[in-house]
């Protein structure tokens, strides 16, 4: 909520116009203070004696920030891109992440499905490095909850687009990613 009231501040004063949209969407992903609560819990228990249960929630912890930095790390990589390609089903596809969390999607030959929505979060993250990942890309943060989403991977620089498919991601295909300014300028 701080890291709001900072950008409207600052976009007031005209400085970060361009990046306030992006900090939002930042705000609504995982972020650090969601892994404080493990923190917490691991000092009180530690003060309580409770050994065994603070180092349980101390590597909770250290396990909750490692995931959060990967999933700052990815949402960096293909937020503000558009990725064209086909997937393993050799349906085409082109969808786009825009930095202010809008998104675009277009998928199969004719009739070809367009679909949009106001926010994307990265889920189900299989992470080796900053370049080599698998993860799914969706409207909602659990994907019990349903609704659209896509699966993308990196391998060095090439990325590839397929389909998220419960917890995983099937029918890899080659794509290209491009700058996605144009087409978030529309929605």
């Amino acid at each position: 909520m701080n890291l709001r009231l900072l950008v409207v501040a600052t976009s007031a004063l005209g400085l970060l116009v361009a990046t306030a949209p992006a900090a939002v969407h930042a705000d609504s992903q995982l972020s650090s203070s969601s892994c404080a609560k493990y923190k917490k819990k691991a000092k009180k228990a530690s003060k309580a004696g409770k050994a065994k249960k603070a180092k349980r929630l101390k590597k909770a912890y250290k396990t909750c920030k490692k995931t959060v930095k990967n999933e700052r790390t990815v949402t960096q990589a293909i937020s503000g891109y558009t990725f064209t390609g086909t997937r393993g089903d050799r349906q085409p596809m082109t969808v786009t992440f825009c930095p202010d969390g809008k998104w675009s999607s277009r998928s199969g030959y004719q009739p070809v499905a367009v679909s949009t929505g106001s926010s994307w979060f990265v889920r189900n993250l299989n992470y080796s490095s900053g370049s080599k990942w698998v993860t799914q890309v969706g409207e909602n943060k659990d994907r019990d909850k349903g609704g659209w989403g896509i699966g993308l991977a990196r391998d060095g620089d090439s990325f590839q687009v397929g389909i998220d498919s419960f917890d995983t991601v099937t029918s890899l295909g080659p794509a290209t990613r491009t700058s996605g300014t144009e087409v978030c300028a529309t929605l």
